[in-house]
């Protein structure tokens, strides 16, 4: 499916369907737990468990795809796959679990967007044959101007603050570098098995992190338990996805299509969790947009 453009840009699209409706999930989660702003170490754990089960999950679509065939672990670059594991799961969410609970769903979305501007940037340190041009200066400078208008303290959007937009801000950076590492080290694993595995080692780390600093037990209820399910669904396969778009094709070329997440995970927000969409968001939003989009100009095509 994916040796077509099209088809790969129609998946990656579902993929970031899938991410965007995580955000309001993720606060809903928290609710339904009663874990508030302090409760680091359950937040974690909560995020532990997602990955440990969207691991599993991850294998058993390696098993549908690949019709009962074993697994070839001796072409599994295992020194790969753990040290993605640490970046892309336990490090990624240990910041973007925290930080989502001390930042509005509208906003968080807002930041995350400029994944497509951090994936540009790793690319031109990571990958030699990458290039500067005004394009790339064009969008960052829209990119920036849209992250800080979308923080400013009018329309009550609340300014900054470290442990809640700076840590989404480091978790879409760790995000960035993943999926440029995946671009240039990530080819000839199956792209199943290099995401079943990143997860479930990442996972015990943020579950052995979250029981030592954890203050009291995680009291789990059907509900949660169902959130915490979906949440799997929505990483086994959007990762899966993800991950075999990004073997295929250019991160820098497909990573216009990351732009998605915000837009879903605004709307979603604002129906799920009810949130307010200020002016300064939308202007924000506006531009990041719009520097993504002049970033990728000349690099969308709908052909084969």
């Amino acid at each position: 499916m994916l040796s077509k453009k099209r088809n790969a840009i129609l998946l990656s699209i579902l993929a970031m369907l899938l991410w965007g409706s995580a955000i309001p999930l993720i606060k809903c989660t928290f609710t339904e737990l009663g874990i508030g702003r302090g409760d680091a170490g359950l937040k974690i754990l909560v995020a532990g468990i997602r990955f440990l089960l969207a691991g599993f999950l991850t294998l058993i679509y390696f098993k549908v795809s690949e019709k009962g065939r074993p697994i070839a672990f001796k072409n599994v670059n295992w020194k790969f796959v753990v040290i993605l594991a640490l970046i892309q799961t336990s490090l990624q969410y240990i910041f973007y679990y925290i930080g989502l609970s001390h930042v509005a769903g509208v906003k968080s979305s807002i930041i995350q967007s400029t994944n497509a501007f951090l994936v540009v940037l790793i690319s031109l340190v990571l990958i030699p044959n990458e290039k500067v041009n005004p394009n790339i200066l064009i969008a960052l400078v829209l990119g920036t101007l849209g992250i800080i208008i979308s923080n400013g303290p009018a329309e009550g959007t609340g300014g900054i603050r470290f442990v809640g937009e700076g840590f989404v801000l480091i978790a879409t950076t760790l995000n960035a570098l993943a999926s440029v590492m995946i671009r240039k080290y990530g080819k000839g694993i199956n792209s199943f098995i290099l995401t079943s595995f990143q997860f479930m080692i990442g996972a015990v780390v943020l579950i052995l992190l979250g029981l030592a600093i954890a203050g009291r037990p995680l009291a789990l209820t059907p509900k949660a338990c169902l959130m915490i399910l979906y949440g799997s669904f929505i990483s086994a396969t959007s990762f899966s996805i993800w991950t075999s778009v990004l073997q295929r094709y250019h991160a820098n070329e497909f990573g216009v299509y990351k732009l998605f997440i915000p837009i879903f995970g605004s709307l979603l927000s604002v129906l799920v969790l009810g949130e307010a969409f200020t002016l300064n968001m939308g202007v924000g939003l506006a531009l990041v947009l719009l520097g993504s989009f002049i970033l990728n100009k000349k690099k969308i095509s709908f052909g084969k």
